[in-house]
């Protein structure tokens, strides 16, 4: 039987994290960088969240009565969801009253994220939602057993 455990590698957890840089934003020459973790089912917090109030809409979405109030309402519930389960910080954040460095907490990321333009949040969550953010390619070198001319493996 074929051994394909080497894929196990492949597996995305909720502890992995990638960076998401806002290139949109240049503040003293700085992009601010999102530290996130994925904002998938392996996020079992932030799914689990997402779950639960997920109620009303999908059976408004199985009704057919998908409106753009539906969609704010979404995504004003990941702009509270995402400083608590998937922003876990960030670099080159410049706080714009000193011009040094911000420290992150959940409370300045929330004012961020209610802050940015719908488009750019919504761009972040699409690179949230990718899980070959948090992964690398996976190269393995396979080589074959020597074996006797006219031998098979079988």
């Amino acid at each position: 039987m074929a051994d394909f455990s080497h894929l196990k590698a492949l597996d995305v957890n909720a502890g992995m994290t990638a960076e998401y840089t806002l290139h949109q934003i240049t503040v003293n020459g700085k992009s601010p960088t999102l530290i996130v973790a994925p904002a998938t089912d392996v996020n079992k917090p932030y799914f689990n969240a997402l779950l639960k109030r997920s109620g009303k809409a999908a059976r408004q979405v199985k009704a057919g009565k998908m409106t753009a109030d539906l969609i704010d309402t979404n995504r004003d519930e990941d702009k509270e969801l995402y400083p608590k389960h998937v922003v876990k910080g960030w670099r080159d954040m410049v706080d714009v009253e000193t011009g040094g460095d911000l420290v992150f907490t959940p409370a300045d990321c929330v004012s961020f994220l209610d802050a940015l333009p719908n488009w750019i949040f919504d761009d972040c969550r699409t690179f949230c939602v990718e899980i070959t953010n948090y992964t690398e390619p996976m190269d393995i070198e396979v080589l074959a057993k020597n074996l006797p001319s006219g031998s098979s493996s079988t």
